[in-house]
């Protein structure tokens, strides 16, 4: 049984633990030891070579790229901005109308939470049901509330600054 390419290259390299069983082996196998000598002789030639610089860097397709800039575009970091202060400000108008239709829920297990969170879902859901929209008066576009003018200039603004994002993002 001859010794395998492994246990040659870790004896070279000094990593092996069976240094005394392949030295009394290649003591008494030729065709291992001129293995071996051959081995040692290609290390030899690769070690005496110069070194050379690539042509191209070979790594460069295996490398990760990181998919965004390290900084935002400054269009982008405002645009996210002032959609978050609106949002905010919406949520701060909104909360004096919705706060009082949540009722207050006082529990102390879990399975009562959860019985009193599917009777409220009931009841909203029949509230629902029941609702009917008002008639509306015809009311001429100079006439319209300021709160609706301000909704209708934040959307506006708000459809204008995702066009500008998206294009960019088709470029």
């Amino acid at each position: 049984m001859h010794l395998t390419e492994e246990q040659l290259n870790e004896y070279l390299d000094e990593a092996t633990t069976e240094r005394a069983e392949i030295e009394l082996h290649l003591s008494s196998c030729d065709k291992c030891a001129a293995r071996l000598s051959t081995l040692q002789n290609l290390f030899t030639e690769l070690d005496s070579l110069p070194e050379l610089a690539l042509s191209r860097d070979l790594a460069a397709p295996f490398t990760p790229r990181p998919s965004l800039p390290a900084q935002l575009p400054k269009f982008l970091t405002l645009t996210a901005s002032l959609q978050a202060a609106i949002a905010l400000a919406a949520i701060i108008i909104a909360a004096p109308f919705v706060i009082p239709l949540i009722p207050a829920i006082e529990t102390s297990t879990l399975t009562t939470l959860l019985f009193e969170v599917q009777s409220q879902w009931t009841a909203w859901l029949d509230m629902l049901s029941q609702f009917q929209m008002p008639a509306m008066p015809e009311i001429p576009i100079l006439e319209m509330s300021s709160l609706l003018m301000a909704l209708a200039g934040v959307s506006v603004l708000w459809v204008l600054g995702n066009g500008l994002l998206l294009r960019n993002q088709m470029k």
